[in-house]
């Protein structure tokens, strides 16, 4: 599987706290997959709604607890593989935006 963004894509170090941060709604993330462009990405999960529990990535601004989801997924393990990687594509996007090497152009 050569087509798979890994979590280390990109070569950056990622942020470290004893506890993730709890966000305005009461969510407790179940990762945080780092920050860039003053904005974090991170995995919830959520049951509140019709469809019952759910994988959300959601983004949100690096120094608030407001978070928006940006994508949804069923909460299994195969749900779980296409969070990671939409999550981490998500996070590389944010880097190129930030300034990040954009890979094949001359810096």
């Amino acid at each position: 599987m050569d087509n798979v963004i890994r979590h280390s894509f990109g070569g950056r170090q990622q942020p470290t706290s004893a506890e993730p941060p709890a966000y305005e709604d009461g969510y407790q993330p179940l990762h945080v997959y780092g920050q860039a462009a003053g904005h974090l990405v991170a995995l919830i999960e959520d049951a509140s709604g019709p469809e019952g529990l759910v994988l959300k990535v959601v983004v949100g601004p690096a120094t608030g607890n407001n978070i928006e989801a940006v994508a949804f997924f069923v909460a299994t393990d195969e749900g779980r593989i296409d969070a990671d990687a939409t999550a981490n594509a998500i996070l590389r996007t944010l880097e190129v935006v930030e300034g990040g090497r954009v890979p094949g152009r001359p810096t």
